[in-house]
């Protein structure tokens, strides 16, 4: 290893390739910080409708002399929240595969972070 006025000639390599590591890592806690925000949102927009869904359920319900009608009512309910289970277990895994390529995207090379993989993979699954 040559030296250059006690500078060995990697030090300028090695700095440079930290920098860029150090701004990859920037730009993928930024998307990742973005992400969660919007996972979050998402959350917080569900628990709103369901509370606004269970308030309307229990004066209707309260409102109800009939039994059947009452029985009715339950019914719908547990047929939408049947659903919204549903909805809501596919975004929890939609969310986790999104978490984790971004994650991800901390191990690649530096060049290789501005790729979306997702994009890539589901043109070859649709083919």
């Amino acid at each position: 290893m040559s030296e250059n006025n006690g500078v060995p000639h990697t030090v300028p390599a090695i700095a440079t390739a930290l920098r860029q590591r150090a701004a990859q890592a920037a730009a993928v806690q930024s998307e990742f910080a973005k992400k969660v925000g919007e996972i979050n949102q998402h959350w917080l927009e569900r628990i709103q409708r369901d509370s606004t869904e269970v308030w309307q359920l229990l004066f209707k319900f309260g409102g109800t002399p009939a039994v059947g009608e009452k029985i009715k009512l339950c019914e719908q309910w547990i047929e939408g929240a049947m659903k919204n289970a549903a909805d809501d277990a596919s975004y929890a895994l939609d969310s986790a595969r999104a978490l984790g390529e971004l994650e991800m995207r901390f191990f690649s090379p530096a060049g290789a972070a501005e790729t979306e993989p997702s994009k890539d993979a589901a043109v070859s699954r649709s083919a």
